[in-house]
């Protein structure tokens, strides 16, 4: 599958030619003049979850960030109170 642009009309599109293939027919115009451009490979297989791996990372990300949320507030709340226990008797008596 390749892609290829019509230099007579501007249309873009793909085709299912031999990999040697430089030009074809233009499908919206029917012009010999074409030429093969570069397009985007696809992603790997490897980065492309199913919907069930999708859902179960989705759960792992948001029990990461609750735990990361909990941790946060627990050391300010502590941070304050050390504030607040600190500069209540600043003379040491």
């Amino acid at each position: 599958m390749y892609e290829f642009d019509c230099d007579a009309c501007g249309e873009r599109f793909e085709a299912l030619v031999p990999a040697d293939t430089r030009t074809t027919e233009c499908r919206l115009c029917g012009s010999a003049e074409t030429h093969r451009v570069l397009s985007a490979p696809g992603a790997p297989w490897k980065l492309v979850k199913t919907v069930g791996a999708a859902r179960q990372q989705e759960a792992r990300n948001a029990k990461l960030h609750a735990e990361t949320k909990r941790r946060f507030k627990e050391t300010r709340q502590k941070a304050r109170e050390a504030k607040k226990g600190g500069g209540a008797n600043p003379g040491g008596s």
